[in-house]
């Protein structure tokens, strides 16, 4: 027998029916008028009108509490299947989320709530609104979840995903599947943001922390233009430090410089365009077919500044022209490259080799100044 209960049916003489622990009745309802307790059972196929529904927990605390249109028993009275549902699901005695659907269903001794159609879930202690298709409510595993078109909307993130599951003990939500996930600024046209791609995202919302275990696609848009996209193989993004950190073949595209990354691992501060790369990393300028590699580098994305260290090796691929050095600093926006310490600069055409302490040039056109101390050598194409 259903163990939910049954507070109210439209305000007809017929107020009540008895489900599980005790109900009100309306007036002219006689408990005592020799009826026995199967009496009091909802009876298979029975539809009542204008109906609220309610579960609590062994210590009383409210677990969901639903208004239905209508609400029809099941054949072995053990489901509810409600019409136009609107309620409230609890926690600890508090409102955690007001839903509203299509239909719905009371399950598994009111341990369960599955609605259906055009759901809307809006969360009122976290903020966010979760609009769907198929919703299941597990109180006593602290799990919602959502499927079918999901979207969500919350003060840091606009998201849509196959399947929501939301566990608010632990402030956490899984996006799983087709994971789209916009970071929500004042102004779009003004204002930077973040759109994160993956099959499957992480948010923390208390923490402002975002992680994926599977592959990660970060893009930043300016005035509603993508300007840089970075992949890895996985990744976190913390909302209020604006922080990106991908790990695992990372790629960036820099398209405004225009600028090619690849590396291991890669930390982004995006709002003071700062990247730090701690792993061997190779750059790219696709225009002027200029390469770059390092052990170690940081780039200042806003004064299109480069500084590299530990094993550079910088290579004009046009012109077969390459240098290395302990340092390098690279203006993208000038092509001017700055290399110092055991400093080696080659080219083939004419052919040349010196050594210095330090070089100012440019590898694409073979302008070069190697400074080897006493001697300044100048190499000018023929």
């Amino acid at each position: 027998m259903a163990r939910w209960r049954q507070l109210t049916v439209g305000g007809a003489a017929i107020a009540m029916v008895a489900i599980g622990l005790y109900s009100v009745v309306g007036p002219g309802f006689d408990p005592n008028n020799g009826a026995d307790e199967s009496a009091n059972d909802p009876q298979p196929g029975l539809t009542l009108h204008d109906v609220t529904l309610e579960q609590p927990d062994d210590q009383g605390q409210m677990l969901w509490r639903v208004k239905g249109d209508e609400v029809t028993y099941s054949a072995d009275q053990k489901v509810a299947f409600i019409t136009r549902p609107d309620g409230d699901l609890f926690q600890d005695g508090k409102v955690l989320y007001r839903v509203i659907a299509d239909t719905g269903e009371v399950r598994e001794n009111g341990t369960v709530i599955l609605l259906h159609g055009n759901i809307v879930a809006t969360g009122v202690q976290n903020g966010s609104v979760l609009r769907g298709n198929e919703m299941e409510w597990r109180p006593q595993e602290d799990v919602l979840i959502m499927r079918d078109h999901i979207t969500g909307t919350h003060p840091q993130l606009r998201a849509a995903a196959d399947e929501a599951r939301v566990f608010n003990r632990e402030n956490r939500m899984e996006l799983v599947g087709n994971v789209v996930a916009n970071t929500v600024v004042a102004d779009p046209k003004t204002e930077s943001w973040l759109k994160l791609q993956a099959k499957e995202l992480t948010w923390f919302w208390r923490d402002e922390r975002i992680e994926s275990t599977q592959p990660l696609r970060v893009e930043q848009f300016q005035q509603n233009a993508i300007t840089d996209v970075v992949t890895g193989q996985r990744g976190s993004v913390n909302l209020a430090d604006k922080l990106v950190a991908l790990r695992g073949q990372v790629a960036m595209q820099m398209l405004e410089l225009p600028l090619n990354m690849t590396s291991e691992a890669l930390d982004w501060q995006v709002a003071k365009e700062q990247v730090t790369v701690n792993q061997p990393l190779t750059l790219v300028h696709p225009k002027n077919k200029v390469r770059v590699t390092a052990n170690r580098g940081r780039m200042d994305l806003a004064q299109q500044q480069i500084a590299l260290s530990d094993n550079v090796v910088a290579v004009g691929e046009t012109n077969q022209t390459r240098m290395t050095s302990d340092r390098l600093n690279w203006n993208v926006e000038t092509q001017t490259l700055v290399a110092e310490g055991d400093v080696n600069y080659s080219q083939v055409n004419p052919a040349v080799n010196l050594n210095g302490s330090r070089a100012v040039g440019r590898l694409d056109d073979e302008t070069v100044v190697v400074d080897g101390g006493r001697v300044v050598t100048q190499i000018v194409p023929n």
